[in-house]
């Protein structure tokens, strides 16, 4: 016994020698204060790293993974000194990235565990590079395990830069880097592709009434054209255009802030979310404004057909399929809504699902009730009206009671992510919620999203009147230049309608950032996205250059047809190349700026009437080459708005700091 006691005292011995530099140099209480003071400040240093930005001058918790698009890397401190050696007789095991170096200022030999720890910890919450790609790091605990096992050079580069001591150098991430690697981020990239797919798909499958009711004849057929201009070029256009904007900013400012409150620590488990309210009123907002549409057009269909302008015997089918399409009109405020707060939410896939259930569930019944139930014209309608409100249900279910729900009204300290949802099957903590329904309606909120939306009105205004106009003088320069402003202008809707893609995922970014990080995030990530944009639609415009004959031919058979549309159709391409101004239109949005959007877009619709008038007086008047000569300097007028409003905005908020307090 007094031998092992004898060991003992003799290992307590070695173990002050090594703390204190000398034998006996120092008393044995000052010694054992040294030791529970040098265990004390390597327990800190090997498990708490803290943050501190502009947006949170208090330290947050790394640790936990965020949905948070702010990200300062700071205070990265590793153990200092030799390590005290393991108990006799136990098994020493070292981890994956646990070797012995020399100390660059001491010499001597140090373990690089606290490293491996400051990397994992550092790994949660930073954005960083795994396998030479840039990807967003924190976004739940699978993928942060999945990267803390082999954490790239640069990580590990910069947990041994960190100086050794009681205080350690901030390592930190520019405002614009880290806009550009957000934007260029693989999660940024994808929801880019996915939501380009939706709202290409939605026109295109939109389009299976016209083909089912092309089988009942030219009467049905013909009676679409007034419910296409109504539905398709008025009623779809406001709710996409204006609400759908207006959502998705909202939202996602409602998100960001959501996230600086949870680190901050006043937004605590349990408890009500800004975005979940802001979700509510959002969604109550945009549905009341669908069904007051569809109250109105419902109790007059007759006279609107009418007021559009139809043949007397397409007046009748025209208002029936009117009238029961009305029915569908808040299913599609609704889908425009929670599709804007989805996307706020990076979350692309959930809108994607939901517009390919609404054009199966339309494939399915329109034949059905159709042909089977004999309803004609009127069971197409009811098809459709079917597919919306299935889709509707499918959204409204994910964002306000399935697995989704937890990125609006979970308000656990590490929030989740659609990314988190979609890999992790089952948390290891509960989400906390706070059930919809326990919500009140904020009309705070519902009166400044409806503000905010009618801001963008003389935007949405603009590109109606734009395209009505051309296309109704297109139609009175005969059969063939009307068939062929027809086929240019599909193929120009087409891709106008995934560029917007650009202007959504943009929007929602910039707004995020913009509200966390500061303007000059927001402006870097904008820059980033506006030179995809450009890369993109500049490849495109080449492949539709080098296969213009195929596809006009893949629309009409007609060489006459094809010919008369090949001599504008340089036009075409012209005006498609610039389509990465919807970047810079969306970013703008996102940064607070739209009512500069709307004056670009009030110039541009300047300068195609300009163009249409000077056309007008030529000796040879308004022909097809001079209305696309219009379309062209709309957009040439639009992109360099935009482009010199974002230079100067930049310039006016260099400095700008984040609206999070």
């Amino acid at each position: 016994m007094k031998t092992e006691e004898k060991i003992a005292q003799n290992k307590m011995a070695c173990v002050m020698t090594h703390l204190s530099g000398s034998e006996g140099s120092q008393p044995a209480s000052l010694i054992t204060t040294q030791i529970r003071a040098r265990n004390e400040r390597l327990q800190q240093r090997t498990t708490t790293f803290v943050t501190r930005s502009p947006a949170h001058p208090s330290p947050v918790d790394l640790e936990a993974p965020s949905r948070g698009l702010h990200v300062r890397m700071s205070t990265l401190l590793v153990n200092q000194g030799p390590i005290s050696a393991a108990p006799a007789g136990a098994a020493r095991t070292r981890g994956r990235f646990e070797k012995d170096v020399t100390h660059p200022r001491r010499g001597a030999r140090a373990s690089t565990r606290s490293r491996s720890a400051a990397v994992k910890t550092h790994l949660s919450s930073a954005f960083q590079r795994a396998n030479d790609h840039d990807v967003a790091v924190g976004h739940g605990e699978v993928r942060w395990r999945r990267l803390a096992q082999r954490p790239s050079r640069r990580v590990l580069r910069r947990a041994d830069a960190a100086v050794p001591g009681p205080t350690a150098p901030e390592i930190t991430v520019s405002p614009s880097q880290l806009g550009w690697n957000t934007a260029m981020s693989a999660s940024t990239l994808i929801q880019l592709g996915v939501c380009a797919a939706t709202m290409v798909a939605e026109p295109v499958l939109g389009s299976i009434d016209t083909f089912w009711v092309a089988a009942l004849g030219t009467t049905e057929l013909s009676a679409l054209g007034p419910n296409t201009t109504l539905y398709g070029c008025v009623i779809a256009v406001i709710v996409a255009y204006g609400f759908g904007t207006a959502a998705t900013r909202k939202i996602a400012v409602a998100l960001e802030l959501d996230e600086a409150h949870r680190l901050s620590g006043t937004l605590k488990p349990g408890e009500k979310t800004t975005a979940g309210g802001t979700l509510i009123a959002v969604v109550g907002t945009t549905v009341a404004f669908g069904l007051a549409c569809g109250l109105l057009v419902a109790a007059f269909p007759t006279l609107i057909v009418n007021l559009i302008g139809a043949p007397e015997s397409v007046v009748a089918p025209a208002a029936n399929y009117m009238q029961l399409r009305a029915i569908g009109v808040p299913a599609v405020g609704m889908v425009v809504a929670l599709g804007g707060g989805f996307q706020a939410a990076r979350d692309a896939k959930t809108p994607f699902i939901a517009v390919m259930l609404s054009g199966i569930v339309n494939l399915i019944f329109d034949p059905l009730l159709m042909f089977t139930f004999g309803l004609g014209i009127k069971g197409a309608a009811l098809a459709t009206v079917t597919a919306q409100y299935a889709s509707a249900i499918l959204m409204a279910y994910q964002a306000f009671f399935g697995k989704k729900r937890a990125m609006f009204f979970g308000s656990e300290t590490g929030s989740v992510t659609a990314k988190e949802i979609d890999i992790q099957e089952e948390p290891k903590e509960p989400v906390q919620f706070v059930e919809p329904m326990a919500y009140n309606f904020n009309k705070k909120v519902a009166m400044e999203y409806t503000k905010e939306t009618g801001s963008y009105m003389g935007r949405v205004a603009n590109v109606v009147v734009v395209w009505a106009l051309t296309g109704s003088l297109a139609a009175r320069l005969g059969v063939f230049e009307g068939a062929a402003h027809v086929l240019l202008f599909q193929l120009l809707s087409i891709l106008s309608i995934s560029a917007g893609a650009l202007t959504t995922v943009c929007n929602a970014l910039c707004a995020r950032l913009f509200v966390s990080v500061g303007d000059e995030a927001a402006s870097a990530a904008g820059k980033a996205l506006t030179i995809l944009g450009g890369v993109i639609f500049s490849s495109i415009s080449a492949l539709f250059w080098v296969f213009r004959k195929e596809l006009l031919f893949a629309y009409t058979p007609d060489p006459m047809v094809v010919e008369t549309a090949l001599a504008p159709y340089f036009l075409l391409i012209a005006s498609v190349a610039q389509y990465w101004y919807k970047t810079l239109e969306g970013g703008l949005i996102g940064r607070g700026d739209a009512n500069a959007v709307n004056f670009i877009f009030l110039i541009g619709g300047a300068a195609a009437l300009v163009a249409l008038l000077v056309a007008n007086q030529s000796a040879t008047g308004i022909t097809l080459m001079g209305i696309w000569w219009s379309v062209v300097w709309y957009y040439s007028a639009l992109t360099v708005g935009c482009t010199f409003r974002w230079w100067q905005l930049s310039r006016l908020r260099k400095s700008m700091p984040p609206t999070v307090a």
